[in-house]
């Protein structure tokens, strides 16, 4: 099973495995008070394997559609995508 190690920028990693699961965290302007955000689950994404580049494909694909994530089976901890500043197919 392909693994991804991500560092984000206080200097922590954290990997995680092909077939996990996360629910991407977004957020949209309030219809009634256009100056006001508010966060929402915006979809679920797998990490599934490329033939060449591992996981990094399906890891991207999160974070260009997320500001926040987490696993699903882990919901206690929600992390930055905007915090990674390094992936590495292990």
């Amino acid at each position: 099973m392909d693994k991804i190690k991500v560092t984000f920028s206080d200097g922590s990693t954290k990997t995680f495995n092909e077939e996990q699961t996360f629910m991407a965290i977004d957020f949209f302007p309030d219809k009634e008070n256009p100056n006001k955000n508010y966060p929402s689950q915006s979809g679920t994404y797998g990490l599934w394997s490329h033939i060449h580049d591992g996981l990094t494909p399906s890891f991207l694909e999160i974070l260009a559609n997320s500001k926040f994530f987490f696993d699903v089976k882990n919901p206690e901890i929600t992390y930055s995508a905007q915090s990674i500043v390094k992936l590495e197919n292990i």
